[in-house]
Protein backbone atom coordinates (compact mmCIF):
# COMPACT_ATOMS: atom_id res chain seq x y z
CA UNK A 1 0.00 0.00 0.00
CA UNK A 2 1.18 3.40 -0.97
CA UNK A 3 1.03 5.37 2.51
CA UNK A 4 0.63 8.69 0.35
CA UNK A 5 -2.91 7.67 -0.57
CA UNK A 6 -3.96 7.71 2.91
CA UNK A 7 -4.63 10.65 5.33
CA UNK A 8 -5.47 11.80 8.66
CA UNK A 9 -8.66 12.54 8.86
CA UNK A 10 -7.56 16.30 9.81
CA UNK A 11 -5.49 16.62 6.35
CA UNK A 12 -8.85 15.30 5.03
CA UNK A 13 -11.01 17.55 6.81
CA UNK A 14 -9.02 20.13 5.26
CA UNK A 15 -9.21 18.98 1.61
CA UNK A 16 -12.09 19.12 1.76
CA UNK A 17 -12.88 22.29 3.30
CA UNK A 18 -10.38 23.91 0.71
CA UNK A 19 -12.40 21.97 -2.34
CA UNK A 20 -16.06 22.98 -1.06
CA UNK A 21 -15.52 26.45 -2.34
CA UNK A 22 -14.13 25.09 -5.65
CA UNK A 23 -17.21 22.98 -5.94
CA UNK A 24 -20.01 25.13 -4.32
CA UNK A 25 -19.65 27.98 -7.10
CA UNK A 26 -19.09 25.53 -9.73
CA UNK A 27 -22.15 24.16 -8.79
CA UNK A 28 -23.87 27.95 -8.14
CA UNK A 29 -22.53 28.75 -11.80
CA UNK A 30 -24.02 25.41 -13.09
CA UNK A 31 -27.50 25.23 -11.64
CA UNK A 32 -27.71 29.02 -12.60
CA UNK A 33 -27.25 27.94 -16.34
CA UNK A 34 -29.71 25.24 -16.36
CA UNK A 35 -32.18 26.99 -14.45
CA UNK A 36 -31.99 29.82 -17.09
CA UNK A 37 -31.59 27.56 -20.16
CA UNK A 38 -34.49 25.40 -18.67
CA UNK A 39 -37.36 28.34 -18.50
CA UNK A 40 -35.96 29.43 -22.03
CA UNK A 41 -36.64 25.76 -23.19
CA UNK A 42 -39.66 25.10 -21.26
CA UNK A 43 -41.33 27.89 -23.21
CA UNK A 44 -39.73 27.07 -26.33
CA UNK A 45 -40.49 23.12 -26.67
CA UNK A 46 -43.90 21.25 -25.32
CA UNK A 47 -43.43 18.89 -22.35
CA UNK A 48 -43.85 16.03 -24.79
CA UNK A 49 -40.48 17.06 -25.83
CA UNK A 50 -39.01 16.28 -22.23
CA UNK A 51 -40.95 13.30 -22.22
CA UNK A 52 -38.71 11.67 -25.30
CA UNK A 53 -35.56 13.55 -23.90
CA UNK A 54 -36.57 11.41 -20.10
CA UNK A 55 -36.24 8.05 -21.85
CA UNK A 56 -33.33 8.91 -24.41
CA UNK A 57 -31.66 10.25 -20.94
CA UNK A 58 -31.45 6.63 -20.08
CA UNK A 59 -28.55 5.91 -23.15
CA UNK A 60 -26.82 9.18 -21.44
CA UNK A 61 -26.17 7.86 -17.94
CA UNK A 62 -25.63 4.90 -18.73
CA UNK A 63 -22.91 5.75 -20.55
CA UNK A 64 -21.28 8.23 -18.33
CA UNK A 65 -21.90 6.51 -15.16
CA UNK A 66 -21.27 3.16 -16.00
CA UNK A 67 -17.60 3.91 -16.52
CA UNK A 68 -17.07 6.69 -13.97
CA UNK A 69 -18.60 3.98 -10.52
CA UNK A 70 -17.44 0.84 -12.85
CA UNK A 71 -13.20 1.42 -13.79
CA UNK A 72 -13.24 5.05 -12.71
CA UNK A 73 -14.30 4.18 -9.09
CA UNK A 74 -12.04 0.96 -8.77
CA UNK A 75 -9.25 3.60 -9.73
CA UNK A 76 -9.63 5.46 -6.85
CA UNK A 77 -11.32 3.27 -3.83
CA UNK A 78 -7.48 1.10 -4.68
CA UNK A 79 -4.88 2.25 -1.99
CA UNK A 80 -2.14 2.23 -4.87
CA UNK A 81 -2.09 1.84 -8.47
CA UNK A 82 0.06 1.99 -11.56
CA UNK A 83 -0.03 3.15 -15.12
CA UNK A 84 -0.54 -0.36 -16.09
CA UNK A 85 -3.91 0.04 -14.08
CA UNK A 86 -4.61 3.37 -16.20
CA UNK A 87 -4.40 1.76 -19.35
CA UNK A 88 -6.03 -1.57 -18.59
CA UNK A 89 -9.00 0.73 -16.87
CA UNK A 90 -9.15 2.54 -20.36
CA UNK A 91 -8.94 -0.48 -22.36
CA UNK A 92 -11.39 -2.74 -20.25
CA UNK A 93 -13.61 0.82 -20.38
CA UNK A 94 -13.38 1.35 -24.48
CA UNK A 95 -14.06 -2.41 -24.91
CA UNK A 96 -17.61 -2.41 -23.06
CA UNK A 97 -18.50 0.66 -24.21
CA UNK A 98 -18.06 -0.05 -28.44
CA UNK A 99 -20.90 -3.48 -27.31
CA UNK A 100 -22.83 -1.20 -25.47
CA UNK A 101 -22.95 1.14 -28.24
CA UNK A 102 -24.00 -1.59 -30.81
CA UNK A 103 -26.75 -3.09 -28.45
CA UNK A 104 -28.13 0.38 -28.24
CA UNK A 105 -28.43 0.66 -31.97
CA UNK A 106 -29.97 -2.53 -32.03
CA UNK A 107 -32.70 -1.92 -29.17
CA UNK A 108 -33.33 1.26 -31.09
CA UNK A 109 -34.69 -0.73 -33.90
CA UNK A 110 -36.20 -3.82 -32.05
CA UNK A 111 -37.68 -2.30 -28.47
CA UNK A 112 -37.31 1.17 -28.89
CA UNK A 113 -39.31 2.28 -31.62
CA UNK A 114 -42.45 0.17 -31.61
CA UNK A 115 -42.72 1.03 -27.76
CA UNK A 116 -42.17 4.72 -27.95
CA UNK A 117 -41.94 5.83 -31.49
CA UNK A 118 -39.46 6.50 -34.58
CA UNK A 119 -38.02 9.93 -33.21
CA UNK A 120 -37.22 8.32 -29.90
CA UNK A 121 -35.81 5.35 -31.60
CA UNK A 122 -33.80 7.90 -33.72
CA UNK A 123 -32.41 10.06 -30.79
CA UNK A 124 -31.37 6.53 -28.57
CA UNK A 125 -29.31 5.40 -31.58
CA UNK A 126 -27.79 9.64 -31.61
CA UNK A 127 -26.87 9.29 -27.92
CA UNK A 128 -24.93 5.47 -28.35
CA UNK A 129 -22.17 8.27 -29.30
CA UNK A 130 -21.99 8.54 -25.72
CA UNK A 131 -20.22 5.14 -24.67
CA UNK A 132 -17.17 5.79 -26.15
CA UNK A 133 -17.25 9.31 -25.06
CA UNK A 134 -18.00 8.79 -21.21
CA UNK A 135 -15.44 5.52 -21.39
CA UNK A 136 -12.39 7.86 -23.09
CA UNK A 137 -13.94 10.38 -19.77
CA UNK A 138 -13.59 7.93 -16.72
CA UNK A 139 -9.47 7.14 -16.51
CA UNK A 140 -8.24 11.15 -16.65
CA UNK A 141 -11.07 12.14 -14.04
CA UNK A 142 -10.01 9.16 -11.69
CA UNK A 143 -6.82 10.52 -11.98
CA UNK A 144 -7.90 13.98 -10.75
CA UNK A 145 -10.45 12.37 -8.29
CA UNK A 146 -7.16 10.65 -6.81
CA UNK A 147 -5.79 14.03 -6.31
CA UNK A 148 -8.66 15.65 -4.61
CA UNK A 149 -8.34 18.03 -7.35
CA UNK A 150 -11.61 19.30 -7.20
CA UNK A 151 -11.05 23.05 -8.68
CA UNK A 152 -10.16 21.41 -11.72
CA UNK A 153 -12.70 18.99 -11.41
CA UNK A 154 -15.43 21.59 -10.63
CA UNK A 155 -14.06 23.87 -13.74
CA UNK A 156 -14.82 21.19 -15.67
CA UNK A 157 -17.86 20.58 -14.92
CA UNK A 158 -18.82 24.90 -15.14
CA UNK A 159 -17.35 24.55 -18.93
CA UNK A 160 -19.17 21.37 -19.81
CA UNK A 161 -22.73 22.86 -18.82
CA UNK A 162 -21.78 26.12 -20.36
CA UNK A 163 -21.14 24.05 -23.68
CA UNK A 164 -24.82 22.01 -23.14
CA UNK A 165 -26.83 25.22 -22.50
CA UNK A 166 -25.47 26.98 -25.42
CA UNK A 167 -25.67 24.34 -28.01
CA UNK A 168 -29.36 23.61 -26.67
CA UNK A 169 -30.66 27.14 -26.87
CA UNK A 170 -29.17 27.65 -30.13
CA UNK A 171 -30.99 24.71 -31.45
CA UNK A 172 -33.87 25.17 -29.94
CA UNK A 173 -34.10 28.60 -31.18
CA UNK A 174 -33.25 26.98 -34.67
CA UNK A 175 -36.66 25.04 -34.29
CA UNK A 176 -35.36 21.46 -32.82
CA UNK A 177 -36.59 20.07 -29.75
CA UNK A 178 -35.74 16.65 -28.37
CA UNK A 179 -33.09 16.80 -30.76
CA UNK A 180 -31.46 19.66 -29.19
CA UNK A 181 -31.54 18.45 -25.83
CA UNK A 182 -29.30 15.44 -27.46
CA UNK A 183 -27.04 16.97 -29.19
CA UNK A 184 -26.38 19.64 -26.14
CA UNK A 185 -25.69 16.64 -23.85
CA UNK A 186 -23.38 15.07 -26.21
CA UNK A 187 -21.33 18.37 -27.10
CA UNK A 188 -20.80 18.73 -23.27
CA UNK A 189 -19.57 15.03 -23.31
CA UNK A 190 -16.93 16.19 -26.01
CA UNK A 191 -15.79 19.14 -23.74
CA UNK A 192 -15.39 17.04 -20.42
CA UNK A 193 -13.56 14.78 -22.33
CA UNK A 194 -10.76 17.10 -24.04
CA UNK A 195 -10.49 19.02 -20.09
CA UNK A 196 -10.22 16.07 -18.78
CA UNK A 197 -7.58 14.50 -20.56
CA UNK A 198 -5.62 17.89 -20.53
CA UNK A 199 -5.87 18.19 -16.44
CA UNK A 200 -4.97 14.58 -16.07
CA UNK A 201 -1.86 15.07 -17.99
CA UNK A 202 0.28 11.65 -18.68
CA UNK A 203 -2.65 9.02 -19.12
CA UNK A 204 -1.16 6.10 -21.03
CA UNK A 205 -2.93 4.63 -24.15
CA UNK A 206 -5.24 2.12 -24.16
CA UNK A 207 -3.65 -1.10 -23.70
CA UNK A 208 -4.75 -4.83 -22.18
CA UNK A 209 -3.31 -6.08 -18.97
CA UNK A 210 -4.86 -9.35 -17.12
CA UNK A 211 -3.04 -8.58 -14.02
CA UNK A 212 -4.06 -4.97 -13.92
CA UNK A 213 -7.99 -5.95 -14.94
CA UNK A 214 -7.66 -8.88 -12.24
CA UNK A 215 -7.18 -5.57 -9.71
CA UNK A 216 -9.89 -3.57 -10.71
CA UNK A 217 -12.66 -6.35 -11.12
CA UNK A 218 -13.67 -7.30 -8.36
CA UNK A 219 -15.01 -3.78 -6.92
CA UNK A 220 -15.79 -2.32 -10.74
CA UNK A 221 -17.71 -5.27 -11.64
CA UNK A 222 -20.51 -5.42 -9.20
CA UNK A 223 -20.08 -1.44 -9.19
CA UNK A 224 -21.05 -1.50 -12.76
CA UNK A 225 -23.87 -3.85 -12.71
CA UNK A 226 -25.07 -1.47 -9.80
CA UNK A 227 -25.00 1.16 -12.01
CA UNK A 228 -27.07 -0.47 -14.51
CA UNK A 229 -29.89 -0.80 -11.56
CA UNK A 230 -29.35 2.43 -10.32
CA UNK A 231 -29.82 4.16 -13.74
CA UNK A 232 -32.86 2.16 -14.20
CA UNK A 233 -34.39 3.41 -10.83
CA UNK A 234 -33.52 6.96 -11.60
CA UNK A 235 -34.96 7.07 -15.53
CA UNK A 236 -36.81 3.77 -15.51
CA UNK A 237 -40.06 5.39 -14.14
CA UNK A 238 -40.01 7.93 -17.07
CA UNK A 239 -40.01 5.33 -19.29
CA UNK A 240 -42.76 3.48 -17.63
CA UNK A 241 -44.91 6.77 -17.43
CA UNK A 242 -44.58 7.38 -21.31
CA UNK A 243 -45.04 3.76 -22.36
CA UNK A 244 -48.34 3.73 -20.09
CA UNK A 245 -49.47 7.86 -19.95
CA UNK A 246 -47.58 8.93 -23.03
CA UNK A 247 -44.83 11.82 -23.58
CA UNK A 248 -46.44 14.52 -22.37
CA UNK A 249 -47.62 13.22 -19.03
CA UNK A 250 -43.69 11.68 -19.04
CA UNK A 251 -42.69 15.01 -19.66
CA UNK A 252 -44.82 16.47 -16.82
CA UNK A 253 -43.95 14.02 -14.54
CA UNK A 254 -40.20 14.63 -15.28
CA UNK A 255 -40.48 17.82 -14.74
CA UNK A 256 -41.52 17.54 -10.66
CA UNK A 257 -39.11 14.89 -10.32
CA UNK A 258 -36.35 17.44 -11.51
CA UNK A 259 -37.87 19.96 -9.03
CA UNK A 260 -38.18 17.28 -6.30
CA UNK A 261 -35.56 15.30 -6.09
CA UNK A 262 -32.88 15.89 -9.30
CA UNK A 263 -32.06 19.49 -8.44
CA UNK A 264 -31.62 19.16 -4.56
CA UNK A 265 -29.41 16.17 -5.46
CA UNK A 266 -27.12 18.36 -8.02
CA UNK A 267 -26.97 20.81 -4.84
CA UNK A 268 -25.89 17.50 -2.93
CA UNK A 269 -22.98 16.66 -5.44
CA UNK A 270 -20.97 19.53 -3.38
CA UNK A 271 -20.47 17.06 -0.69
CA UNK A 272 -20.93 13.57 -2.37
CA UNK A 273 -18.92 14.68 -5.31
CA UNK A 274 -15.97 15.20 -2.67
CA UNK A 275 -17.58 12.51 0.03
CA UNK A 276 -16.31 9.28 -1.77
CA UNK A 277 -12.15 10.23 -2.92
CA UNK A 278 -12.07 11.70 0.44
CA UNK A 279 -13.32 9.08 2.40
CA UNK A 280 -11.44 6.53 0.74
CA UNK A 281 -8.52 8.05 1.98
CA UNK A 282 -9.59 7.65 5.82
CA UNK A 283 -7.79 5.30 7.42
CA UNK A 284 -10.06 3.05 9.05
CA UNK A 285 -14.24 2.21 9.29
CA UNK A 286 -14.47 4.64 12.58
CA UNK A 287 -12.22 7.36 11.23
CA UNK A 288 -14.69 7.11 7.96
CA UNK A 289 -17.85 6.73 9.89
CA UNK A 290 -17.35 10.00 11.92
CA UNK A 291 -16.68 11.83 9.11
CA UNK A 292 -19.45 10.64 6.77
CA UNK A 293 -22.48 10.93 9.75
CA UNK A 294 -20.85 15.26 9.99
CA UNK A 295 -21.26 15.18 5.85
CA UNK A 296 -25.28 13.87 6.61
CA UNK A 297 -25.73 16.18 9.03
CA UNK A 298 -24.05 19.50 7.01
CA UNK A 299 -26.07 18.26 3.62
CA UNK A 300 -29.70 17.72 5.12
CA UNK A 301 -29.24 20.74 7.19
CA UNK A 302 -28.22 22.75 4.14
CA UNK A 303 -30.87 21.09 1.57
CA UNK A 304 -33.88 19.91 3.78
CA UNK A 305 -35.29 23.57 4.12
CA UNK A 306 -34.91 23.97 0.26
CA UNK A 307 -37.41 21.00 -0.48
CA UNK A 308 -39.81 22.48 2.17
CA UNK A 309 -39.80 25.90 0.13
CA UNK A 310 -40.37 23.85 -2.87
CA UNK A 311 -43.67 22.86 -1.44
CA UNK A 312 -44.92 26.12 -0.29
CA UNK A 313 -44.18 27.90 -3.15
CA UNK A 314 -44.70 24.75 -6.15
CA UNK A 315 -47.92 26.49 -6.97
CA UNK A 316 -46.67 30.17 -7.48
CA UNK A 317 -43.46 29.41 -8.77
CA UNK A 318 -43.88 26.50 -11.66
CA UNK A 319 -46.25 28.49 -13.89
CA UNK A 320 -44.72 31.62 -13.18
CA UNK A 321 -41.20 30.57 -14.07
CA UNK A 322 -41.82 27.64 -17.00
CA UNK A 323 -45.35 28.66 -18.18
CA UNK A 324 -49.01 27.78 -17.62
CA UNK A 325 -48.58 24.48 -19.62
CA UNK A 326 -46.22 23.36 -16.70
CA UNK A 327 -48.81 23.85 -13.83
CA UNK A 328 -50.04 19.81 -13.95
CA UNK A 329 -46.56 19.15 -12.84
CA UNK A 330 -47.38 21.13 -9.05
CA UNK A 331 -48.69 18.62 -7.24
CA UNK A 332 -46.54 15.74 -8.32
CA UNK A 333 -43.26 18.04 -7.30
CA UNK A 334 -44.97 18.55 -3.96
CA UNK A 335 -45.42 14.59 -3.17
CA UNK A 336 -42.23 14.19 -4.12
CA UNK A 337 -40.28 16.65 -2.36
CA UNK A 338 -40.30 13.72 0.55
CA UNK A 339 -38.75 11.26 -1.95
CA UNK A 340 -36.46 14.01 -3.11
CA UNK A 341 -35.19 13.94 0.90
CA UNK A 342 -34.92 9.99 0.97
CA UNK A 343 -32.93 10.29 -1.98
CA UNK A 344 -30.55 13.11 -0.52
CA UNK A 345 -29.36 10.60 2.22
CA UNK A 346 -29.51 7.35 0.41
CA UNK A 347 -26.82 9.24 -2.24
CA UNK A 348 -24.58 9.61 0.78
CA UNK A 349 -24.71 6.16 2.21
CA UNK A 350 -23.48 5.01 -1.56
CA UNK A 351 -20.82 7.07 -1.16
CA UNK A 352 -19.70 5.24 2.20
CA UNK A 353 -20.47 2.21 0.99
CA UNK A 354 -18.16 2.56 -2.35
CA UNK A 355 -15.67 4.18 -0.10
CA UNK A 356 -15.63 1.08 2.16
CA UNK A 357 -15.76 -1.38 -1.15
CA UNK A 358 -18.86 -3.16 -0.39
CA UNK A 359 -19.78 -3.18 -4.33
CA UNK A 360 -21.44 -6.80 -3.94
CA UNK A 361 -23.79 -5.17 -1.17
CA UNK A 362 -24.50 -1.60 -3.22
CA UNK A 363 -25.66 -4.06 -6.12
CA UNK A 364 -27.93 -5.95 -4.58
CA UNK A 365 -29.47 -2.94 -2.65
CA UNK A 366 -29.59 -0.81 -6.25
CA UNK A 367 -31.43 -4.40 -7.82
CA UNK A 368 -33.73 -4.48 -4.97
CA UNK A 369 -34.36 -0.87 -4.95
CA UNK A 370 -34.75 -0.53 -8.97
CA UNK A 371 -37.32 -3.24 -9.10
CA UNK A 372 -39.66 -2.64 -6.35
CA UNK A 373 -39.49 0.88 -7.29
CA UNK A 374 -40.28 0.16 -11.15
CA UNK A 375 -43.35 -2.18 -10.23
CA UNK A 376 -44.69 0.43 -7.76
CA UNK A 377 -44.84 3.25 -10.78
CA UNK A 378 -46.09 0.01 -13.02
CA UNK A 379 -49.17 -1.03 -10.61
CA UNK A 380 -50.11 2.93 -9.78
CA UNK A 381 -49.39 4.87 -13.35
CA UNK A 382 -52.96 4.09 -14.75
CA UNK A 383 -54.01 6.03 -11.52
CA UNK A 384 -52.38 9.48 -12.55
CA UNK A 385 -49.17 11.41 -11.91
CA UNK A 386 -49.87 12.04 -8.43
CA UNK A 387 -49.91 8.18 -7.24
CA UNK A 388 -46.58 7.80 -9.14
CA UNK A 389 -45.31 10.43 -6.80
CA UNK A 390 -46.72 8.99 -3.75
CA UNK A 391 -45.47 5.56 -4.78
CA UNK A 392 -42.27 7.36 -5.61
CA UNK A 393 -42.24 9.04 -1.74
CA UNK A 394 -42.90 5.84 -0.02
CA UNK A 395 -40.28 3.41 -1.51
CA UNK A 396 -37.10 5.51 -1.24
CA UNK A 397 -37.96 6.35 2.32
CA UNK A 398 -37.86 2.65 2.88
CA UNK A 399 -35.02 2.10 1.53
CA UNK A 400 -33.47 4.78 2.89
CA UNK A 401 -33.93 2.70 5.98
CA UNK A 402 -32.43 0.06 4.32
CA UNK A 403 -29.54 1.61 3.58
CA UNK A 404 -28.60 2.48 6.80
CA UNK A 405 -29.21 -0.97 7.86
CA UNK A 406 -27.08 -2.03 5.06
CA UNK A 407 -24.44 0.71 6.31
CA UNK A 408 -24.12 -0.13 9.82
CA UNK A 409 -23.84 -3.88 9.51
CA UNK A 410 -26.46 -4.62 12.48
CA UNK A 411 -24.53 -2.61 14.57
CA UNK A 412 -27.14 -0.24 15.72
CA UNK A 413 -30.92 1.32 14.90
CA UNK A 414 -30.96 2.43 11.80
CA UNK A 415 -34.41 4.34 12.93
CA UNK A 416 -31.89 5.79 16.00
CA UNK A 417 -29.21 6.48 14.04
CA UNK A 418 -30.70 7.91 10.98
CA UNK A 419 -32.81 10.21 13.23
CA UNK A 420 -29.22 11.65 15.05
CA UNK A 421 -28.23 12.16 11.65
CA UNK A 422 -31.31 14.51 10.49
CA UNK A 423 -32.85 15.47 13.36
CA UNK A 424 -31.37 19.17 13.54
CA UNK A 425 -32.25 19.67 9.72
CA UNK A 426 -36.52 18.07 10.46
CA UNK A 427 -36.90 20.31 13.89
CA UNK A 428 -35.66 23.21 12.13
CA UNK A 429 -37.82 22.78 9.17
CA UNK A 430 -40.59 22.31 11.04
CA UNK A 431 -40.04 26.20 12.09
CA UNK A 432 -39.65 26.63 8.59
CA UNK A 433 -43.08 25.25 7.86
CA UNK A 434 -45.24 26.81 9.95
CA UNK A 435 -44.02 30.44 9.59
CA UNK A 436 -43.53 29.84 6.01
CA UNK A 437 -46.80 28.26 5.60
CA UNK A 438 -48.48 31.32 7.62
CA UNK A 439 -46.93 33.67 4.97
CA UNK A 440 -47.49 31.77 1.97
CA UNK A 441 -51.11 31.43 3.05
CA UNK A 442 -51.79 35.20 3.53
CA UNK A 443 -50.07 36.58 0.41
CA UNK A 444 -51.68 34.02 -1.44
CA UNK A 445 -54.87 35.34 -0.33
CA UNK A 446 -53.91 39.09 -0.69
CA UNK A 447 -52.96 38.14 -4.27
CA UNK A 448 -49.10 39.15 -4.13
CA UNK A 449 -46.85 39.45 -6.99
CA UNK A 450 -44.57 35.73 -7.59
CA UNK A 451 -41.79 37.49 -7.46
CA UNK A 452 -42.75 38.69 -3.47
CA UNK A 453 -44.25 35.66 -2.93
CA UNK A 454 -41.09 34.33 -3.02
CA UNK A 455 -39.09 36.61 -1.68
CA UNK A 456 -41.38 37.38 1.33
CA UNK A 457 -41.99 33.60 1.94
CA UNK A 458 -38.43 32.34 1.69
CA UNK A 459 -36.83 35.21 4.10
CA UNK A 460 -39.93 34.19 6.65
CA UNK A 461 -38.88 30.62 6.71
CA UNK A 462 -35.50 30.80 6.10
CA UNK A 463 -35.07 33.21 8.82
CA UNK A 464 -37.24 30.67 11.12
CA UNK A 465 -35.43 27.89 10.19
CA UNK A 466 -31.67 29.39 10.91
CA UNK A 467 -33.23 30.96 14.43
CA UNK A 468 -34.29 27.09 15.15
CA UNK A 469 -31.40 25.53 13.96
CA UNK A 470 -29.01 27.61 16.07
CA UNK A 471 -31.17 27.92 19.56
CA UNK A 472 -31.66 24.36 19.15
CA UNK A 473 -28.79 22.34 17.18
CA UNK A 474 -25.52 24.39 18.16
CA UNK A 475 -22.78 22.27 16.93
CA UNK A 476 -25.23 22.11 13.64
CA UNK A 477 -25.53 25.71 13.45
CA UNK A 478 -21.79 26.00 13.63
CA UNK A 479 -21.18 23.58 11.02
CA UNK A 480 -23.24 25.32 8.84
CA UNK A 481 -21.58 28.80 9.30
CA UNK A 482 -18.10 26.93 9.01
CA UNK A 483 -18.79 25.54 5.63
CA UNK A 484 -20.34 29.33 4.76
CA UNK A 485 -17.64 30.91 5.79
CA UNK A 486 -15.30 28.65 2.94
CA UNK A 487 -17.92 29.71 0.49
CA UNK A 488 -19.32 33.42 1.03
CA UNK A 489 -17.22 36.70 1.21
CA UNK A 490 -17.08 38.06 4.71
CA UNK A 491 -18.97 40.81 4.02
CA UNK A 492 -22.07 38.58 3.08
CA UNK A 493 -21.52 36.99 6.58
CA UNK A 494 -21.62 39.94 8.68
CA UNK A 495 -24.42 40.92 7.01
CA UNK A 496 -26.24 37.50 7.38
CA UNK A 497 -24.91 37.43 10.90
CA UNK A 498 -26.65 40.45 12.01
CA UNK A 499 -30.05 39.31 10.73
CA UNK A 500 -29.70 36.33 13.09
CA UNK A 501 -30.57 36.94 16.71
CA UNK A 502 -27.86 35.78 18.84
CA UNK A 503 -29.12 33.02 21.02
CA UNK A 504 -26.63 32.23 24.16
CA UNK A 505 -25.69 28.57 24.11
Amino acid sequence: MDADDVRTNEDLTEATATGLRWVAYARLGVEVLLLASMVVLARLMPPAAFGIFAVVMIVHELALIMPMEGVGSALVQRRSIGREHLSAGLALSLGVALVLAALIVALAAVLIRPVFGAETARLAMLASVCFPLGALYAVPTAVLRRRLDFARMSLIEFVSTLTRTTVTVALAFGGLDASALVIGHIASMVVSVCLAGYFAGGIPLPRWNRRAVSDLLPYGGPAALACVAWTGFRNGDYAIVGAQLGSAQAGLYWRGYQLAVEYSRKISIVTTQMAFPVLSRTAGRAEMLVMWRRMVQLLTVILFPLLVLLVLLAPTVVPWLFGPAWEPAVLPAQILAAGGAAMLVIDAVGSALMAAGRTKAMLAYGVGHFVVYAGAVVIVAPMGLPAVAIAAGVVHFLFMLIAYQILLGGRGSAVRFLWLDVRAAAVSCGALAAVGGLVEWGLRGAGAPALAHMVLVGGAGGGAYLVALRVCFPVAFSDLASALRRVIPSRGLRLAGRLVPRVGV
